[in-house]
């Protein structure tokens, strides 16, 4: 699919005038940037899974709720079919991804969870449904166990642990109406002038217990003790120790399962180091 022919094909059949600028060097496979005749940015993606039209028609409808409540997200202004897959024109927001989290973010991204309380749509996938089972029988491309299984006998005593821990509190109580991000790290959080200028990549946003976006975000800050401390207090705040080990497994089996796939020993043994120390953490809290 060449993005010419698409945007041209888009042009034709929704009567807009877009063009394109460049295909995005980072991100996801099939991203453009394209601008309008007055000269305004978006983002144009093409999957070539016509299935996933239900998630984005799910995140367009979640990210109009969420820009009502004056949460910054793109919005979806066009999704449709075109060449066999599907395709979506988002706005672009100011700013670019967090390269150095300090605390002087987090007053702004709890209030941002905030708001994802009690707004959760019907037709969404049950999140905590999802942390469970990818733990305990694997995922669809993601959260896989024979990385781990076959890798060694660490990562695969960790698997152990992981799946144990989430057998023995897959039912601690947890908020069911909640809208989940799911992705919720740096690369999809924006920043402009030191501020918080937007939340990207709601493609498949989930219904359950916000407090996971938390955990992702608490995941990934974890070399950071000043930031680490905050976000246990706000997470423990929200929600029981139990709730918080069956979201940090699932967080530990996705970040080591992708390194052992796609990156390279040092950051496995990071990830891995890192997974058995948040380990080490609950079990104290547990």
């Amino acid at each position: 699919m060449e993005p010419s022919q698409l945007l041209q094909t888009i042009n034709h059949t929704q009567g807009t005038t877009f063009n394109l600028l460049q295909r995005y060097p980072d991100g996801e496979q099939g991203a453009f940037a394209i601008t309008d005749e007055q000269g305004k940015h978006y983002v144009l993606k093409w999957n070539v899974d016509t299935s996933s039209l239900r998630n984005l028609e799910d995140a367009k409808a979640i990210t109009d709720l969420l820009h009502s409540l004056e949460y910054p997200v793109p919005r979806y202004v066009l999704l449709g079919h075109a060449f066999t897959g599907i395709y979506s024109i988002q706005e672009t927001l100011p700013g670019s991804p967090i390269l150095h989290f300090t605390a002087n973010f987090l007053p702004r991204l709890l209030e941002l969870n905030g708001l994802q309380r009690n707004r959760a749509l019907a037709s969404q996938r049950d999140w905590h449904q999802e942390t469970v089972e990818t733990v305990l029988y694997g995922g669809n491309g993601y959260c896989l166990h024979t990385s781990l299984q076959e890798h060694s006998r660490e990562t695969a005593q960790l698997l152990q642990d992981l799946q144990g821990l989430v057998a023995a509190h897959q039912d601690a109580p947890h908020r069911t109406n909640d809208i989940v991000h799911g992705d919720f790290h740096l690369a999809n959080i924006l920043a402009h002038n030191e501020q918080v200028s937007g939340v990207i990549d709601w493609s498949a946003p989930g219904t359950g217990d916000c407090v996971f976006d938390l955990v992702t975000l608490l995941f990934y800050a974890y070399d950071d003790p000043t930031i680490l401390q905050q976000l246990w207090q706000f997470a423990l705040e929200h929600a029981s120790p139990q709730l918080l080990s069956v979201y940090c497994a699932h967080m530990i089996l996705r970040q080591v399962d992708w390194s052992l796939r796609y990156h390279d020993q040092a950051a496995s043994d990071q990830y891995i180091k890192q997974g058995q120390a948040l380990l080490r953490d609950l079990a104290a809290m547990l």
